[in-house]
């Protein structure tokens, strides 16, 4: 007897209509584009210790760089991935990375909370990425500049020195050569200034400014910065600044910052603040800047016109700020790579996965080989454990690459020995449905650094999994001729025969194949559980996965309400739709739900605690076909053959 809106069917005694709705509103199946895996490496550059969201290759290039040859593999195996579809979350491995630093005495900085927590506090400028590629950095901080310029043969003064134009009082910003100077309003004493010519700082002086040996001039930064609304109002002037960061490697200039101000308490037409150091640290791709001088800051008060901390003298009306700014910065230095990550340092980096309320992870991808087999191995059971651990995902594992592929310079090894290297490699992996193994190598090519190399598939077949939810659903097997096609695959160092594939199969291992005019394939749907079970398919733990996903986001909004009829009822019903749409998108041949009174009994109501039982009948993928084909006499009726 069904129930559909309150109306008995069993009611309709006669002939007649019902209307019925049905509610799948919220039994909408999650799509390839939520699906997230998980992979830990090192990198040219990124965040360290610090889950990045990747969405596309493009991405990956413009957060971690290109890859170098030292963290290829994994790159390229997180790249594969990608193609598939679906997203990343990637962790940075810590290294013995630093960031280069304006004094050159490096410092990991591992991200903006770590720099917002005060490591690297003490350096006036460092690289936003660990890595050499700060080395290649230069810090420009420009303002409005002098006001005058003033020439003399053998004038002999220095910086800060007083000069007077028999007007103004000046002070001597900089000398350009032993000609010339260029001077500001100050406070300083009169000098006598008779012999001195007097001309105006123009825009076109300011342009003209080096930066560095670099070739550039003020010019290719911006316009002159002037004086911004906010000190303006406050009967300040020149106040503004601009901040470059140059790429000296190359001799560009790679970020501008323009048209912010030394005050510190500045704001923006806004109400944001208009700070050069706070809109550094808040919005540039490359520095972080810190540790500044007394002379380099100040607090405007509120009220108009008070004083304000000295940037060098403020006579005037309105009152200046001088132009010290003009010499900070320079080249950063001290930036150090390191790809040679150890097995702890790989573990590490896994581990930021563990946590299922903070992290949402659908796979976790081994990525690329360690040096050696016993490294590798490591590895491959931290990614393990991620899964394990987690019982929400799924870890894929491939062969080291020894196992398959010859040393530089050792002779090639035999289809024999890599079949038996492979097996006895994935018995150290414990059994477990949350792992999927893969006998695949493949040779791929590497166009960042024009080279050929030998990957795992793991981020293929994590890939294949994403493509068949995007064409279907999580609980169609992914291997297959239909399905199981792997991308970009020049050859596979390890192509296994019939005889090994069963002997692949019966250890756990999923062999991925190169057949005859259909390219590699993944030729097997297996998990890593050794006893037989149901979740020893991949498309049956996906299933269970995926409602069990469903099943926790409708038990959380249970919490904290009333355990009665009309909670289990409502629980009941949405559960229920859900695996309604899943069996109509043939996941499942029948379910039961099961909340009610029978197991929310008074003792469990007492306890707080709420029970709810689904039971299930997945459907399962076909392994093993079998296709009789029988020829018969021409006068032979079939019925009297196969008796239909």
């Amino acid at each position: 007897m069904e129930f559909i809106e309150g109306i008995n069917m069993a009611s309709q005694v006669s002939p007649g209509i019902v209307i019925k709705e049905r509610d799948l509103s919220n039994a909408v199946v999650t799509g390839a584009s939520a699906i997230r895996a998980a992979i830990a490496s090192t990198f040219r550059k990124g965040p360290v210790g610090k889950i990045v969201n990747i969405g596309s290759e493009r991405e990956l290039i413009d957060t971690f760089g290109t890859p170098a040859e030292a963290n290829a593999a994994d790159w390229l195996v997180a790249s594969e991935f990608l193609r598939y579809g679906g997203q990343l979350g990637v962790v940075r491995a810590a290294t013995g990375v630093l960031n280069a630093t304006l004094d050159g005495t490096a410092v990991l900085i591992g991200d903006k909370d770590a720099f917002d927590a005060g490591v690297g506090a003490s350096e006036q400028f460092a690289a936003r990425d660990a890595g050499t590629e700060g080395n290649n950095l230069r810090v420009v901080v420009v303002d409005h500049g002098p006001t005058k310029k003033a020439a003399k043969n053998g004038h002999g003064l220095s910086v800060g020195d007083a000069l007077s134009d028999g007007v103004t009082n000046h002070e001597v910003y900089s000398v350009i050569d032993a000609n010339n100077v260029t001077i500001i309003e100050g406070a300083n004493a009169a000098a006598d200034g008779n012999s001195f010519v007097f001309s105006d700082f123009t825009a076109s002086d300011w342009n003209a400014q080096a930066i560095g040996s670099t070739g550039l001039t003020y010019k290719a930064i911006a316009p002159r910065p002037g004086t911004s609304a906010f000190a303006s109002e406050r009967y300040l002037s020149n106040d503004e600044v601009h901040v470059a960061v140059v790429d000296e490697s190359t001799n560009t200039i790679v970020e501008r910052i323009t048209y912010v101000s030394k005050i510190s308490d500045g704001k923006t037409p806004e109400g944001a603040s208009s700070y050069w150091l706070d809109a550094v640290n808040e919005t540039s791709s490359y520095i972080y800047g810190a540790a500044l001088a007394a002379n380099q800051s100040t607090v405007e008060g509120e009220n108009s016109g008070s004083a304000a901390a000295s940037y060098g003298a403020t006579s005037g009306s309105p009152k200046k700020f001088a132009a010290v700014l003009l010499t900070a910065g320079g080249s950063l230095s001290g930036g150090t790579d390191d790809y040679a990550y150890t097995s702890g340092e790989i573990q590490s980096a896994y581990d930021e996965f563990l946590d299922t309320e903070q992290t949402t992870v659908d796979f976790v991808l081994m990525g690329g080989s360690m040096g050696n087999e016993t490294d590798t191995k490591s590895k491959a059971g931290a990614v393990a454990a991620v899964a394990n651990s987690r019982k929400d995902c799924v870890a894929f594992i491939s062969p080291f690459n020894g196992n398959q592929v010859a040393t530089s310079g050792g002779a090639a090894l035999s289809a024999t020995d890599q079949l038996n290297n492979t097996v006895n490699y994935f018995n150290s992996i414990g059994s477990s449905s949350y792992v999927v193994l893969d006998s695949g190598i493949k040779y791929t090519y590497d166009r960042f650094n024009d080279k050929y190399r030998y990957i795992g598939c793991n981020g293929d077949v994590a890939g294949l999994c994403v493509s068949t939810s995007a064409v279907l659903d999580d609980w169609f097997s992914p291997a297959g001729l239909n399905r199981g096609g792997v991308q970009n695959v020049v050859k596979l160092a390890f192509n296994p025969n019939k005889a090994q594939r069963d002997e692949l199969y019966t250890n756990r291992i999923n062999p991925i194949v190169s057949l005859p005019g259909t390219g590699p394939v993944l030729f097997g749907d297996k998990t890593g559980l050794a006893s037989p079970s149901a979740f020893d398919r991949i498309n049956v733990r996906r299933l269970f996965l995926n409602i069990e996903k469903r099943a926790r986001g409708l038990a959380e909004g249970v919490l904290f309400e009333q355990n009665d009829t009309t909670t289990r009822s409502n629980f009941n019903a949405s559960i229920s739709s859900y695996l309604g749409e899943v069996q109509a998108r043939r996941g499942l041949t029948d379910f039961l739900v099961v909340c009610d009174e029978t197991n929310n009994t008074p003792e469990v109501i007492d306890r707080n605690e709420f029970v709810a039982e689904l039971f299930l009948k997945p459907t399962r993928s076909i392994n093993f076909v079998t296709v009789t084909v029988t020829a018969t006499r021409t006068g032979v009726s079939f019925s009297e053959v196969v008796g239909r």
